[in-house]
């Protein structure tokens, strides 16, 4: 076989191998650990309305976003659940992160406006997607 011909047919297979691993699963794995960030972090933006009771106009819209907030990252953890790679997925469960518990806590959270509620919800999202550190 002619070595350029062999340098092309290398070069076409690793590229298709580089696109395949990059898009299956290096985008689903980035994409899970951007949306427990999102998830931590709209806890703390949000963390001041988990009730609008006596809320002036300002905080009821904070209030409504939050719940808002919760549903969408709830529904894009789930659907970037079933994107990640079988052997990831094994990984983060034997880390002791359970992604599947946090995808309905989310939704319980954002139908909740008691705040000891809020608060044992959020600990058990926080536990599921495998953050140490406590919000309160």
């Amino acid at each position: 076989m002619d070595e350029k011909l062999f340098a092309v047919l290398l070069g076409t297979i690793a590229g298709a191998m580089g696109y395949w691993v990059t898009t299956f699963w290096m985008k689903p794995i980035l994409q899970y650990r951007d949306l427990r960030i999102k998830v931590f972090a709209d806890f703390i933006f949000y963390a001041q309305v988990v009730n609008a009771e006596g809320l002036n106009d300002r905080m009821k819209v904070l209030y409504e976003d939050r719940i808002t907030s919760n549903r969408r990252n709830s529904a894009d953890l789930a659907a970037c659940l079933t994107e990640l790679p079988f052997w990831y997925r094994w990984w983060i469960r034997a880390w002791g992160h359970a992604p599947e518990k946090a995808v309905k806590h989310l939704i319980g959270f954002s139908n909740t406006t008691n705040y000891d509620a809020a608060e044992k919800l959020i600990r058990a999202i926080t536990k599921a997607l495998g953050f140490k550190m406590e919000i309160t």
